[in-house]
């Protein structure tokens, strides 16, 4: 059977999604989400926004209770989460994003295991990428700086040739220059062909880095725009602070 058709699709559709760990209980009322092939979009938010829990639905680590979740136009919704990295689609979470015990170059092979794929063939390009994790390969990542194991829960979410990359506050923890460093290497994840989608704190940063933002409030996008207009939006600080300026929120959403 021949495989459809996805180049014209975007990367991810959120349709007015509803999720939560408990049922009855939503933490994402509604939200909508549309990101296009080849963009990098932030999700930001103030504290309990549901932004984690928004990008942990869309790869299934959280239950939906209605709404759609498209991936290059194919319904992924209710996908189990280990089965999202063979559509195309790869999640780096916040916190135990590496196996501390195992070397780079294990972690590293283990992810080429999983998709069954030859490591052989999978490694150098990422290593190419990746040359500070290619000189100390045999080093234990529990020993790794926040930056770099940052950097090698990255490098392995692309061994499985993602065409999306979801990650969750990938500059937690870090100093402003890592942050740099780490936002420098999505540019390069970008460049190379895979959309991104992130969620973040560091607002300036994510800003600087995103093609277009989303601000999450109480579970729904209330902003969603280029991320230059928001970095001028008055109503991005309002938004954050929980006042109202009496001028309506974007609910554009495409």
């Amino acid at each position: 059977m021949s495989q459809p058709d996805t180049s014209k699709h975007p990367a991810l559709v959120v349709e007015t999604m509803e999720a939560g760990y408990e049922p009855g209980l939503p933490i994402v009322r509604g939200a909508c989400l549309t990101v296009q092939a080849g963009e990098i979009v932030a999700i930001l938010g103030p504290n309990g926004a549901g932004k984690s829990t928004l990008v942990k639905a869309v790869v299934g680590l959280v239950p939906v209770s209605s709404g759609r979740t498209l991936l290059f136009g194919q319904d992924i919704t209710r996908l189990a989460a280990h089965r999202m990295v063979f559509q195309g689609l790869a999640f780096v979470p916040q916190t135990e994003n590496v196996f501390v015990n195992l070397s780079i170059a294990e972690n590293l092979e283990l992810a080429a295991a999983i998709v069954k794929a030859d490591r052989n063939e999978r490694l150098p390009p990422v290593y190419a990428m990746f040359p500070d994790l290619a000189r100390q390969r045999s080093l234990p990542a529990g020993q790794l700086s926040g930056g770099q194991r940052q950097m090698l829960a990255v490098a392995r979410a692309l061994i499985t040739r993602p065409r999306l990359l979801v990650l969750d506050e990938p500059s937690a923890g870090l100093s402003p220059k890592l942050v740099g460093l780490v936002f420098d290497k999505l540019r390069e994840v970008r460049a190379s062909g895979v959309t991104v989608l992130l969620v973040e704190q560091n607002v300036k940063a994510a800003l600087a880095l995103a093609d277009r933002a989303a601000v999450l409030v109480e579970g729904r996008e209330r902003l969603f725009a280029p991320a230059a207009e928001l970095l001028a939006d008055e109503r991005l600080a309002a938004l954050y602070l929980g006042r109202h300026t009496g001028r309506q929120p974007s609910g554009a959403v495409h």
